[in-house]
């Protein structure tokens, strides 16, 4: 058996089980990144394209596009503020978040179904320990988050392994924890 081809694995069978819970709880043409844009602009009100584009992966050009999608879809809203464009969720957008949330748990779920009680627990252990010992700034903690339904999300290994501050959603220097689920 190799520590590696477990990994892969394990993590495919994570990944195909949250793309078709995209495909149950968003409408088509939404994909896994659509979902952490909402993710985090929800979890992050006010923060802005700049703050956004380096933690679901595009560019700045490619964020800018990706929230003209959203807001012409009725997801995000846009409000200037000086000279910063702040992002937050419509209702639309909060009710289609908790759509697929619920579809997202059920997908745990699903995968971690295999396992008993104490085996999840003890698996469950394992991970926080893992991501807890990852050393890393305050954006890539909120890049491994993106997917994550934050008000649920108490004692947060990842908001503990923040070791440098960047940047908050606002623009000002952010602190450890300052950004965390």
């Amino acid at each position: 058996m190799s520590e590696s081809n477990l990994w892969a694995a394990w993590t495919l069978r994570s990944h195909d089980a949250l793309t078709a819970a995209v495909s149950a709880a968003a409408p088509p043409g939404l994909a896994l990144r659509d979902l952490a844009a909402l993710t985090l602009i929800a979890s992050h009100a006010g923060c802005s394209a700049d703050w956004l584009w380096s933690r679901i992966g595009l560019t700045q050009s490619g964020t800018v596009r990706l929230i003209d999608r959203l807001e012409r879809l009725g997801y995000v809203d846009r409000v200037r503020r000086g000279r910063v464009l702040e992002l937050s969720l419509t209702a639309s957008g909060q009710e289609l978040l908790a759509t697929w949330n619920a579809a997202r748990d059920q997908a745990g779920r699903d995968v971690l179904d295999a396992l008993t009680p104490e085996e999840r627990r003890r698996f469950n252990d394992l991970l926080a320990t893992a991501l807890r010992r990852t050393s890393r700034e305050r954006s890539e903690a909120d890049t491994t988050c993106r997917l994550c339904n934050w008000p649920i999300c108490t004692n947060c290994p990842v908001d503990k392994s923040v070791t440098q501050p960047t940047d908050a959603p606002d623009g000002s220097a952010g602190g450890v924890g300052g950004g965390g689920p």
